[in-house]
């Protein structure tokens, strides 16, 4: 009996290290001023907030303010296992029947990949400074319309 308790007791803390190990998690601000956008306008604002979710996932949500003070947000729930999990979109420039896929690369790099009725649209690298404090998202691919994307958002934890 104590052997199960020692293995039960093992497992949680082993799940909840793997949790505290999430250096994803938190609220993000955009630095437009840091941030280079190749392809696409810069938005006035813009604010991530990731949370856990499931086994091993995320609950993302952005809301931003786009170059024309439109607002914008966007959610979805998904773990780090390569799987499609649907991704909502409302306001500006919204586009319905997006997923999305997250991959976790080591402990400061998450990928990102986006989809459009199974046609990949764009990749996001999602790096984290090693003081925690800064997340660095690097865009490539092409948006819903076919063009070009490829911009650098640098974002300060809050």
């Amino acid at each position: 009996m104590a052997r199960k308790l020692a293995v039960a007791l093992s497992l949680v803390l082993m799940s909840s290290a793997a949790w505290a190990d999430d250096l994803q998690l938190g609220i993000w601000k955009v630095n437009v001023a840091r941030s280079s956008f190749k392809t696409a306008p810069p938005p006035k604002s813009q604010t991530v907030t990731i949370v856990r979710g499931g086994k091993d996932g995320i609950k993302l949500t952005v809301n931003a303010i786009n170059a024309k003070g439109e607002q914008s947000t966007i959610e979805y729930a998904a773990q780090y296992d390569g799987k499609e999990y649907p991704r909502t979109e409302t306001g500006a420039g919204a586009v319905a029947g997006q997923t999305v896929t997250l991959r976790r690369i080591d402990s400061h790099i998450a990928e990102r990949v986006a989809f459009l009725k199974g046609k990949k649209l764009t990749i996001e690298k999602w790096e984290i400074s090693k003081d925690g404090k800064t997340r660095t998202v690097t865009q490539s691919g092409v948006n819903a319309e076919g063009q070009p994307v490829d911009n650098v958002l640098v974002y300060e934890k809050q």
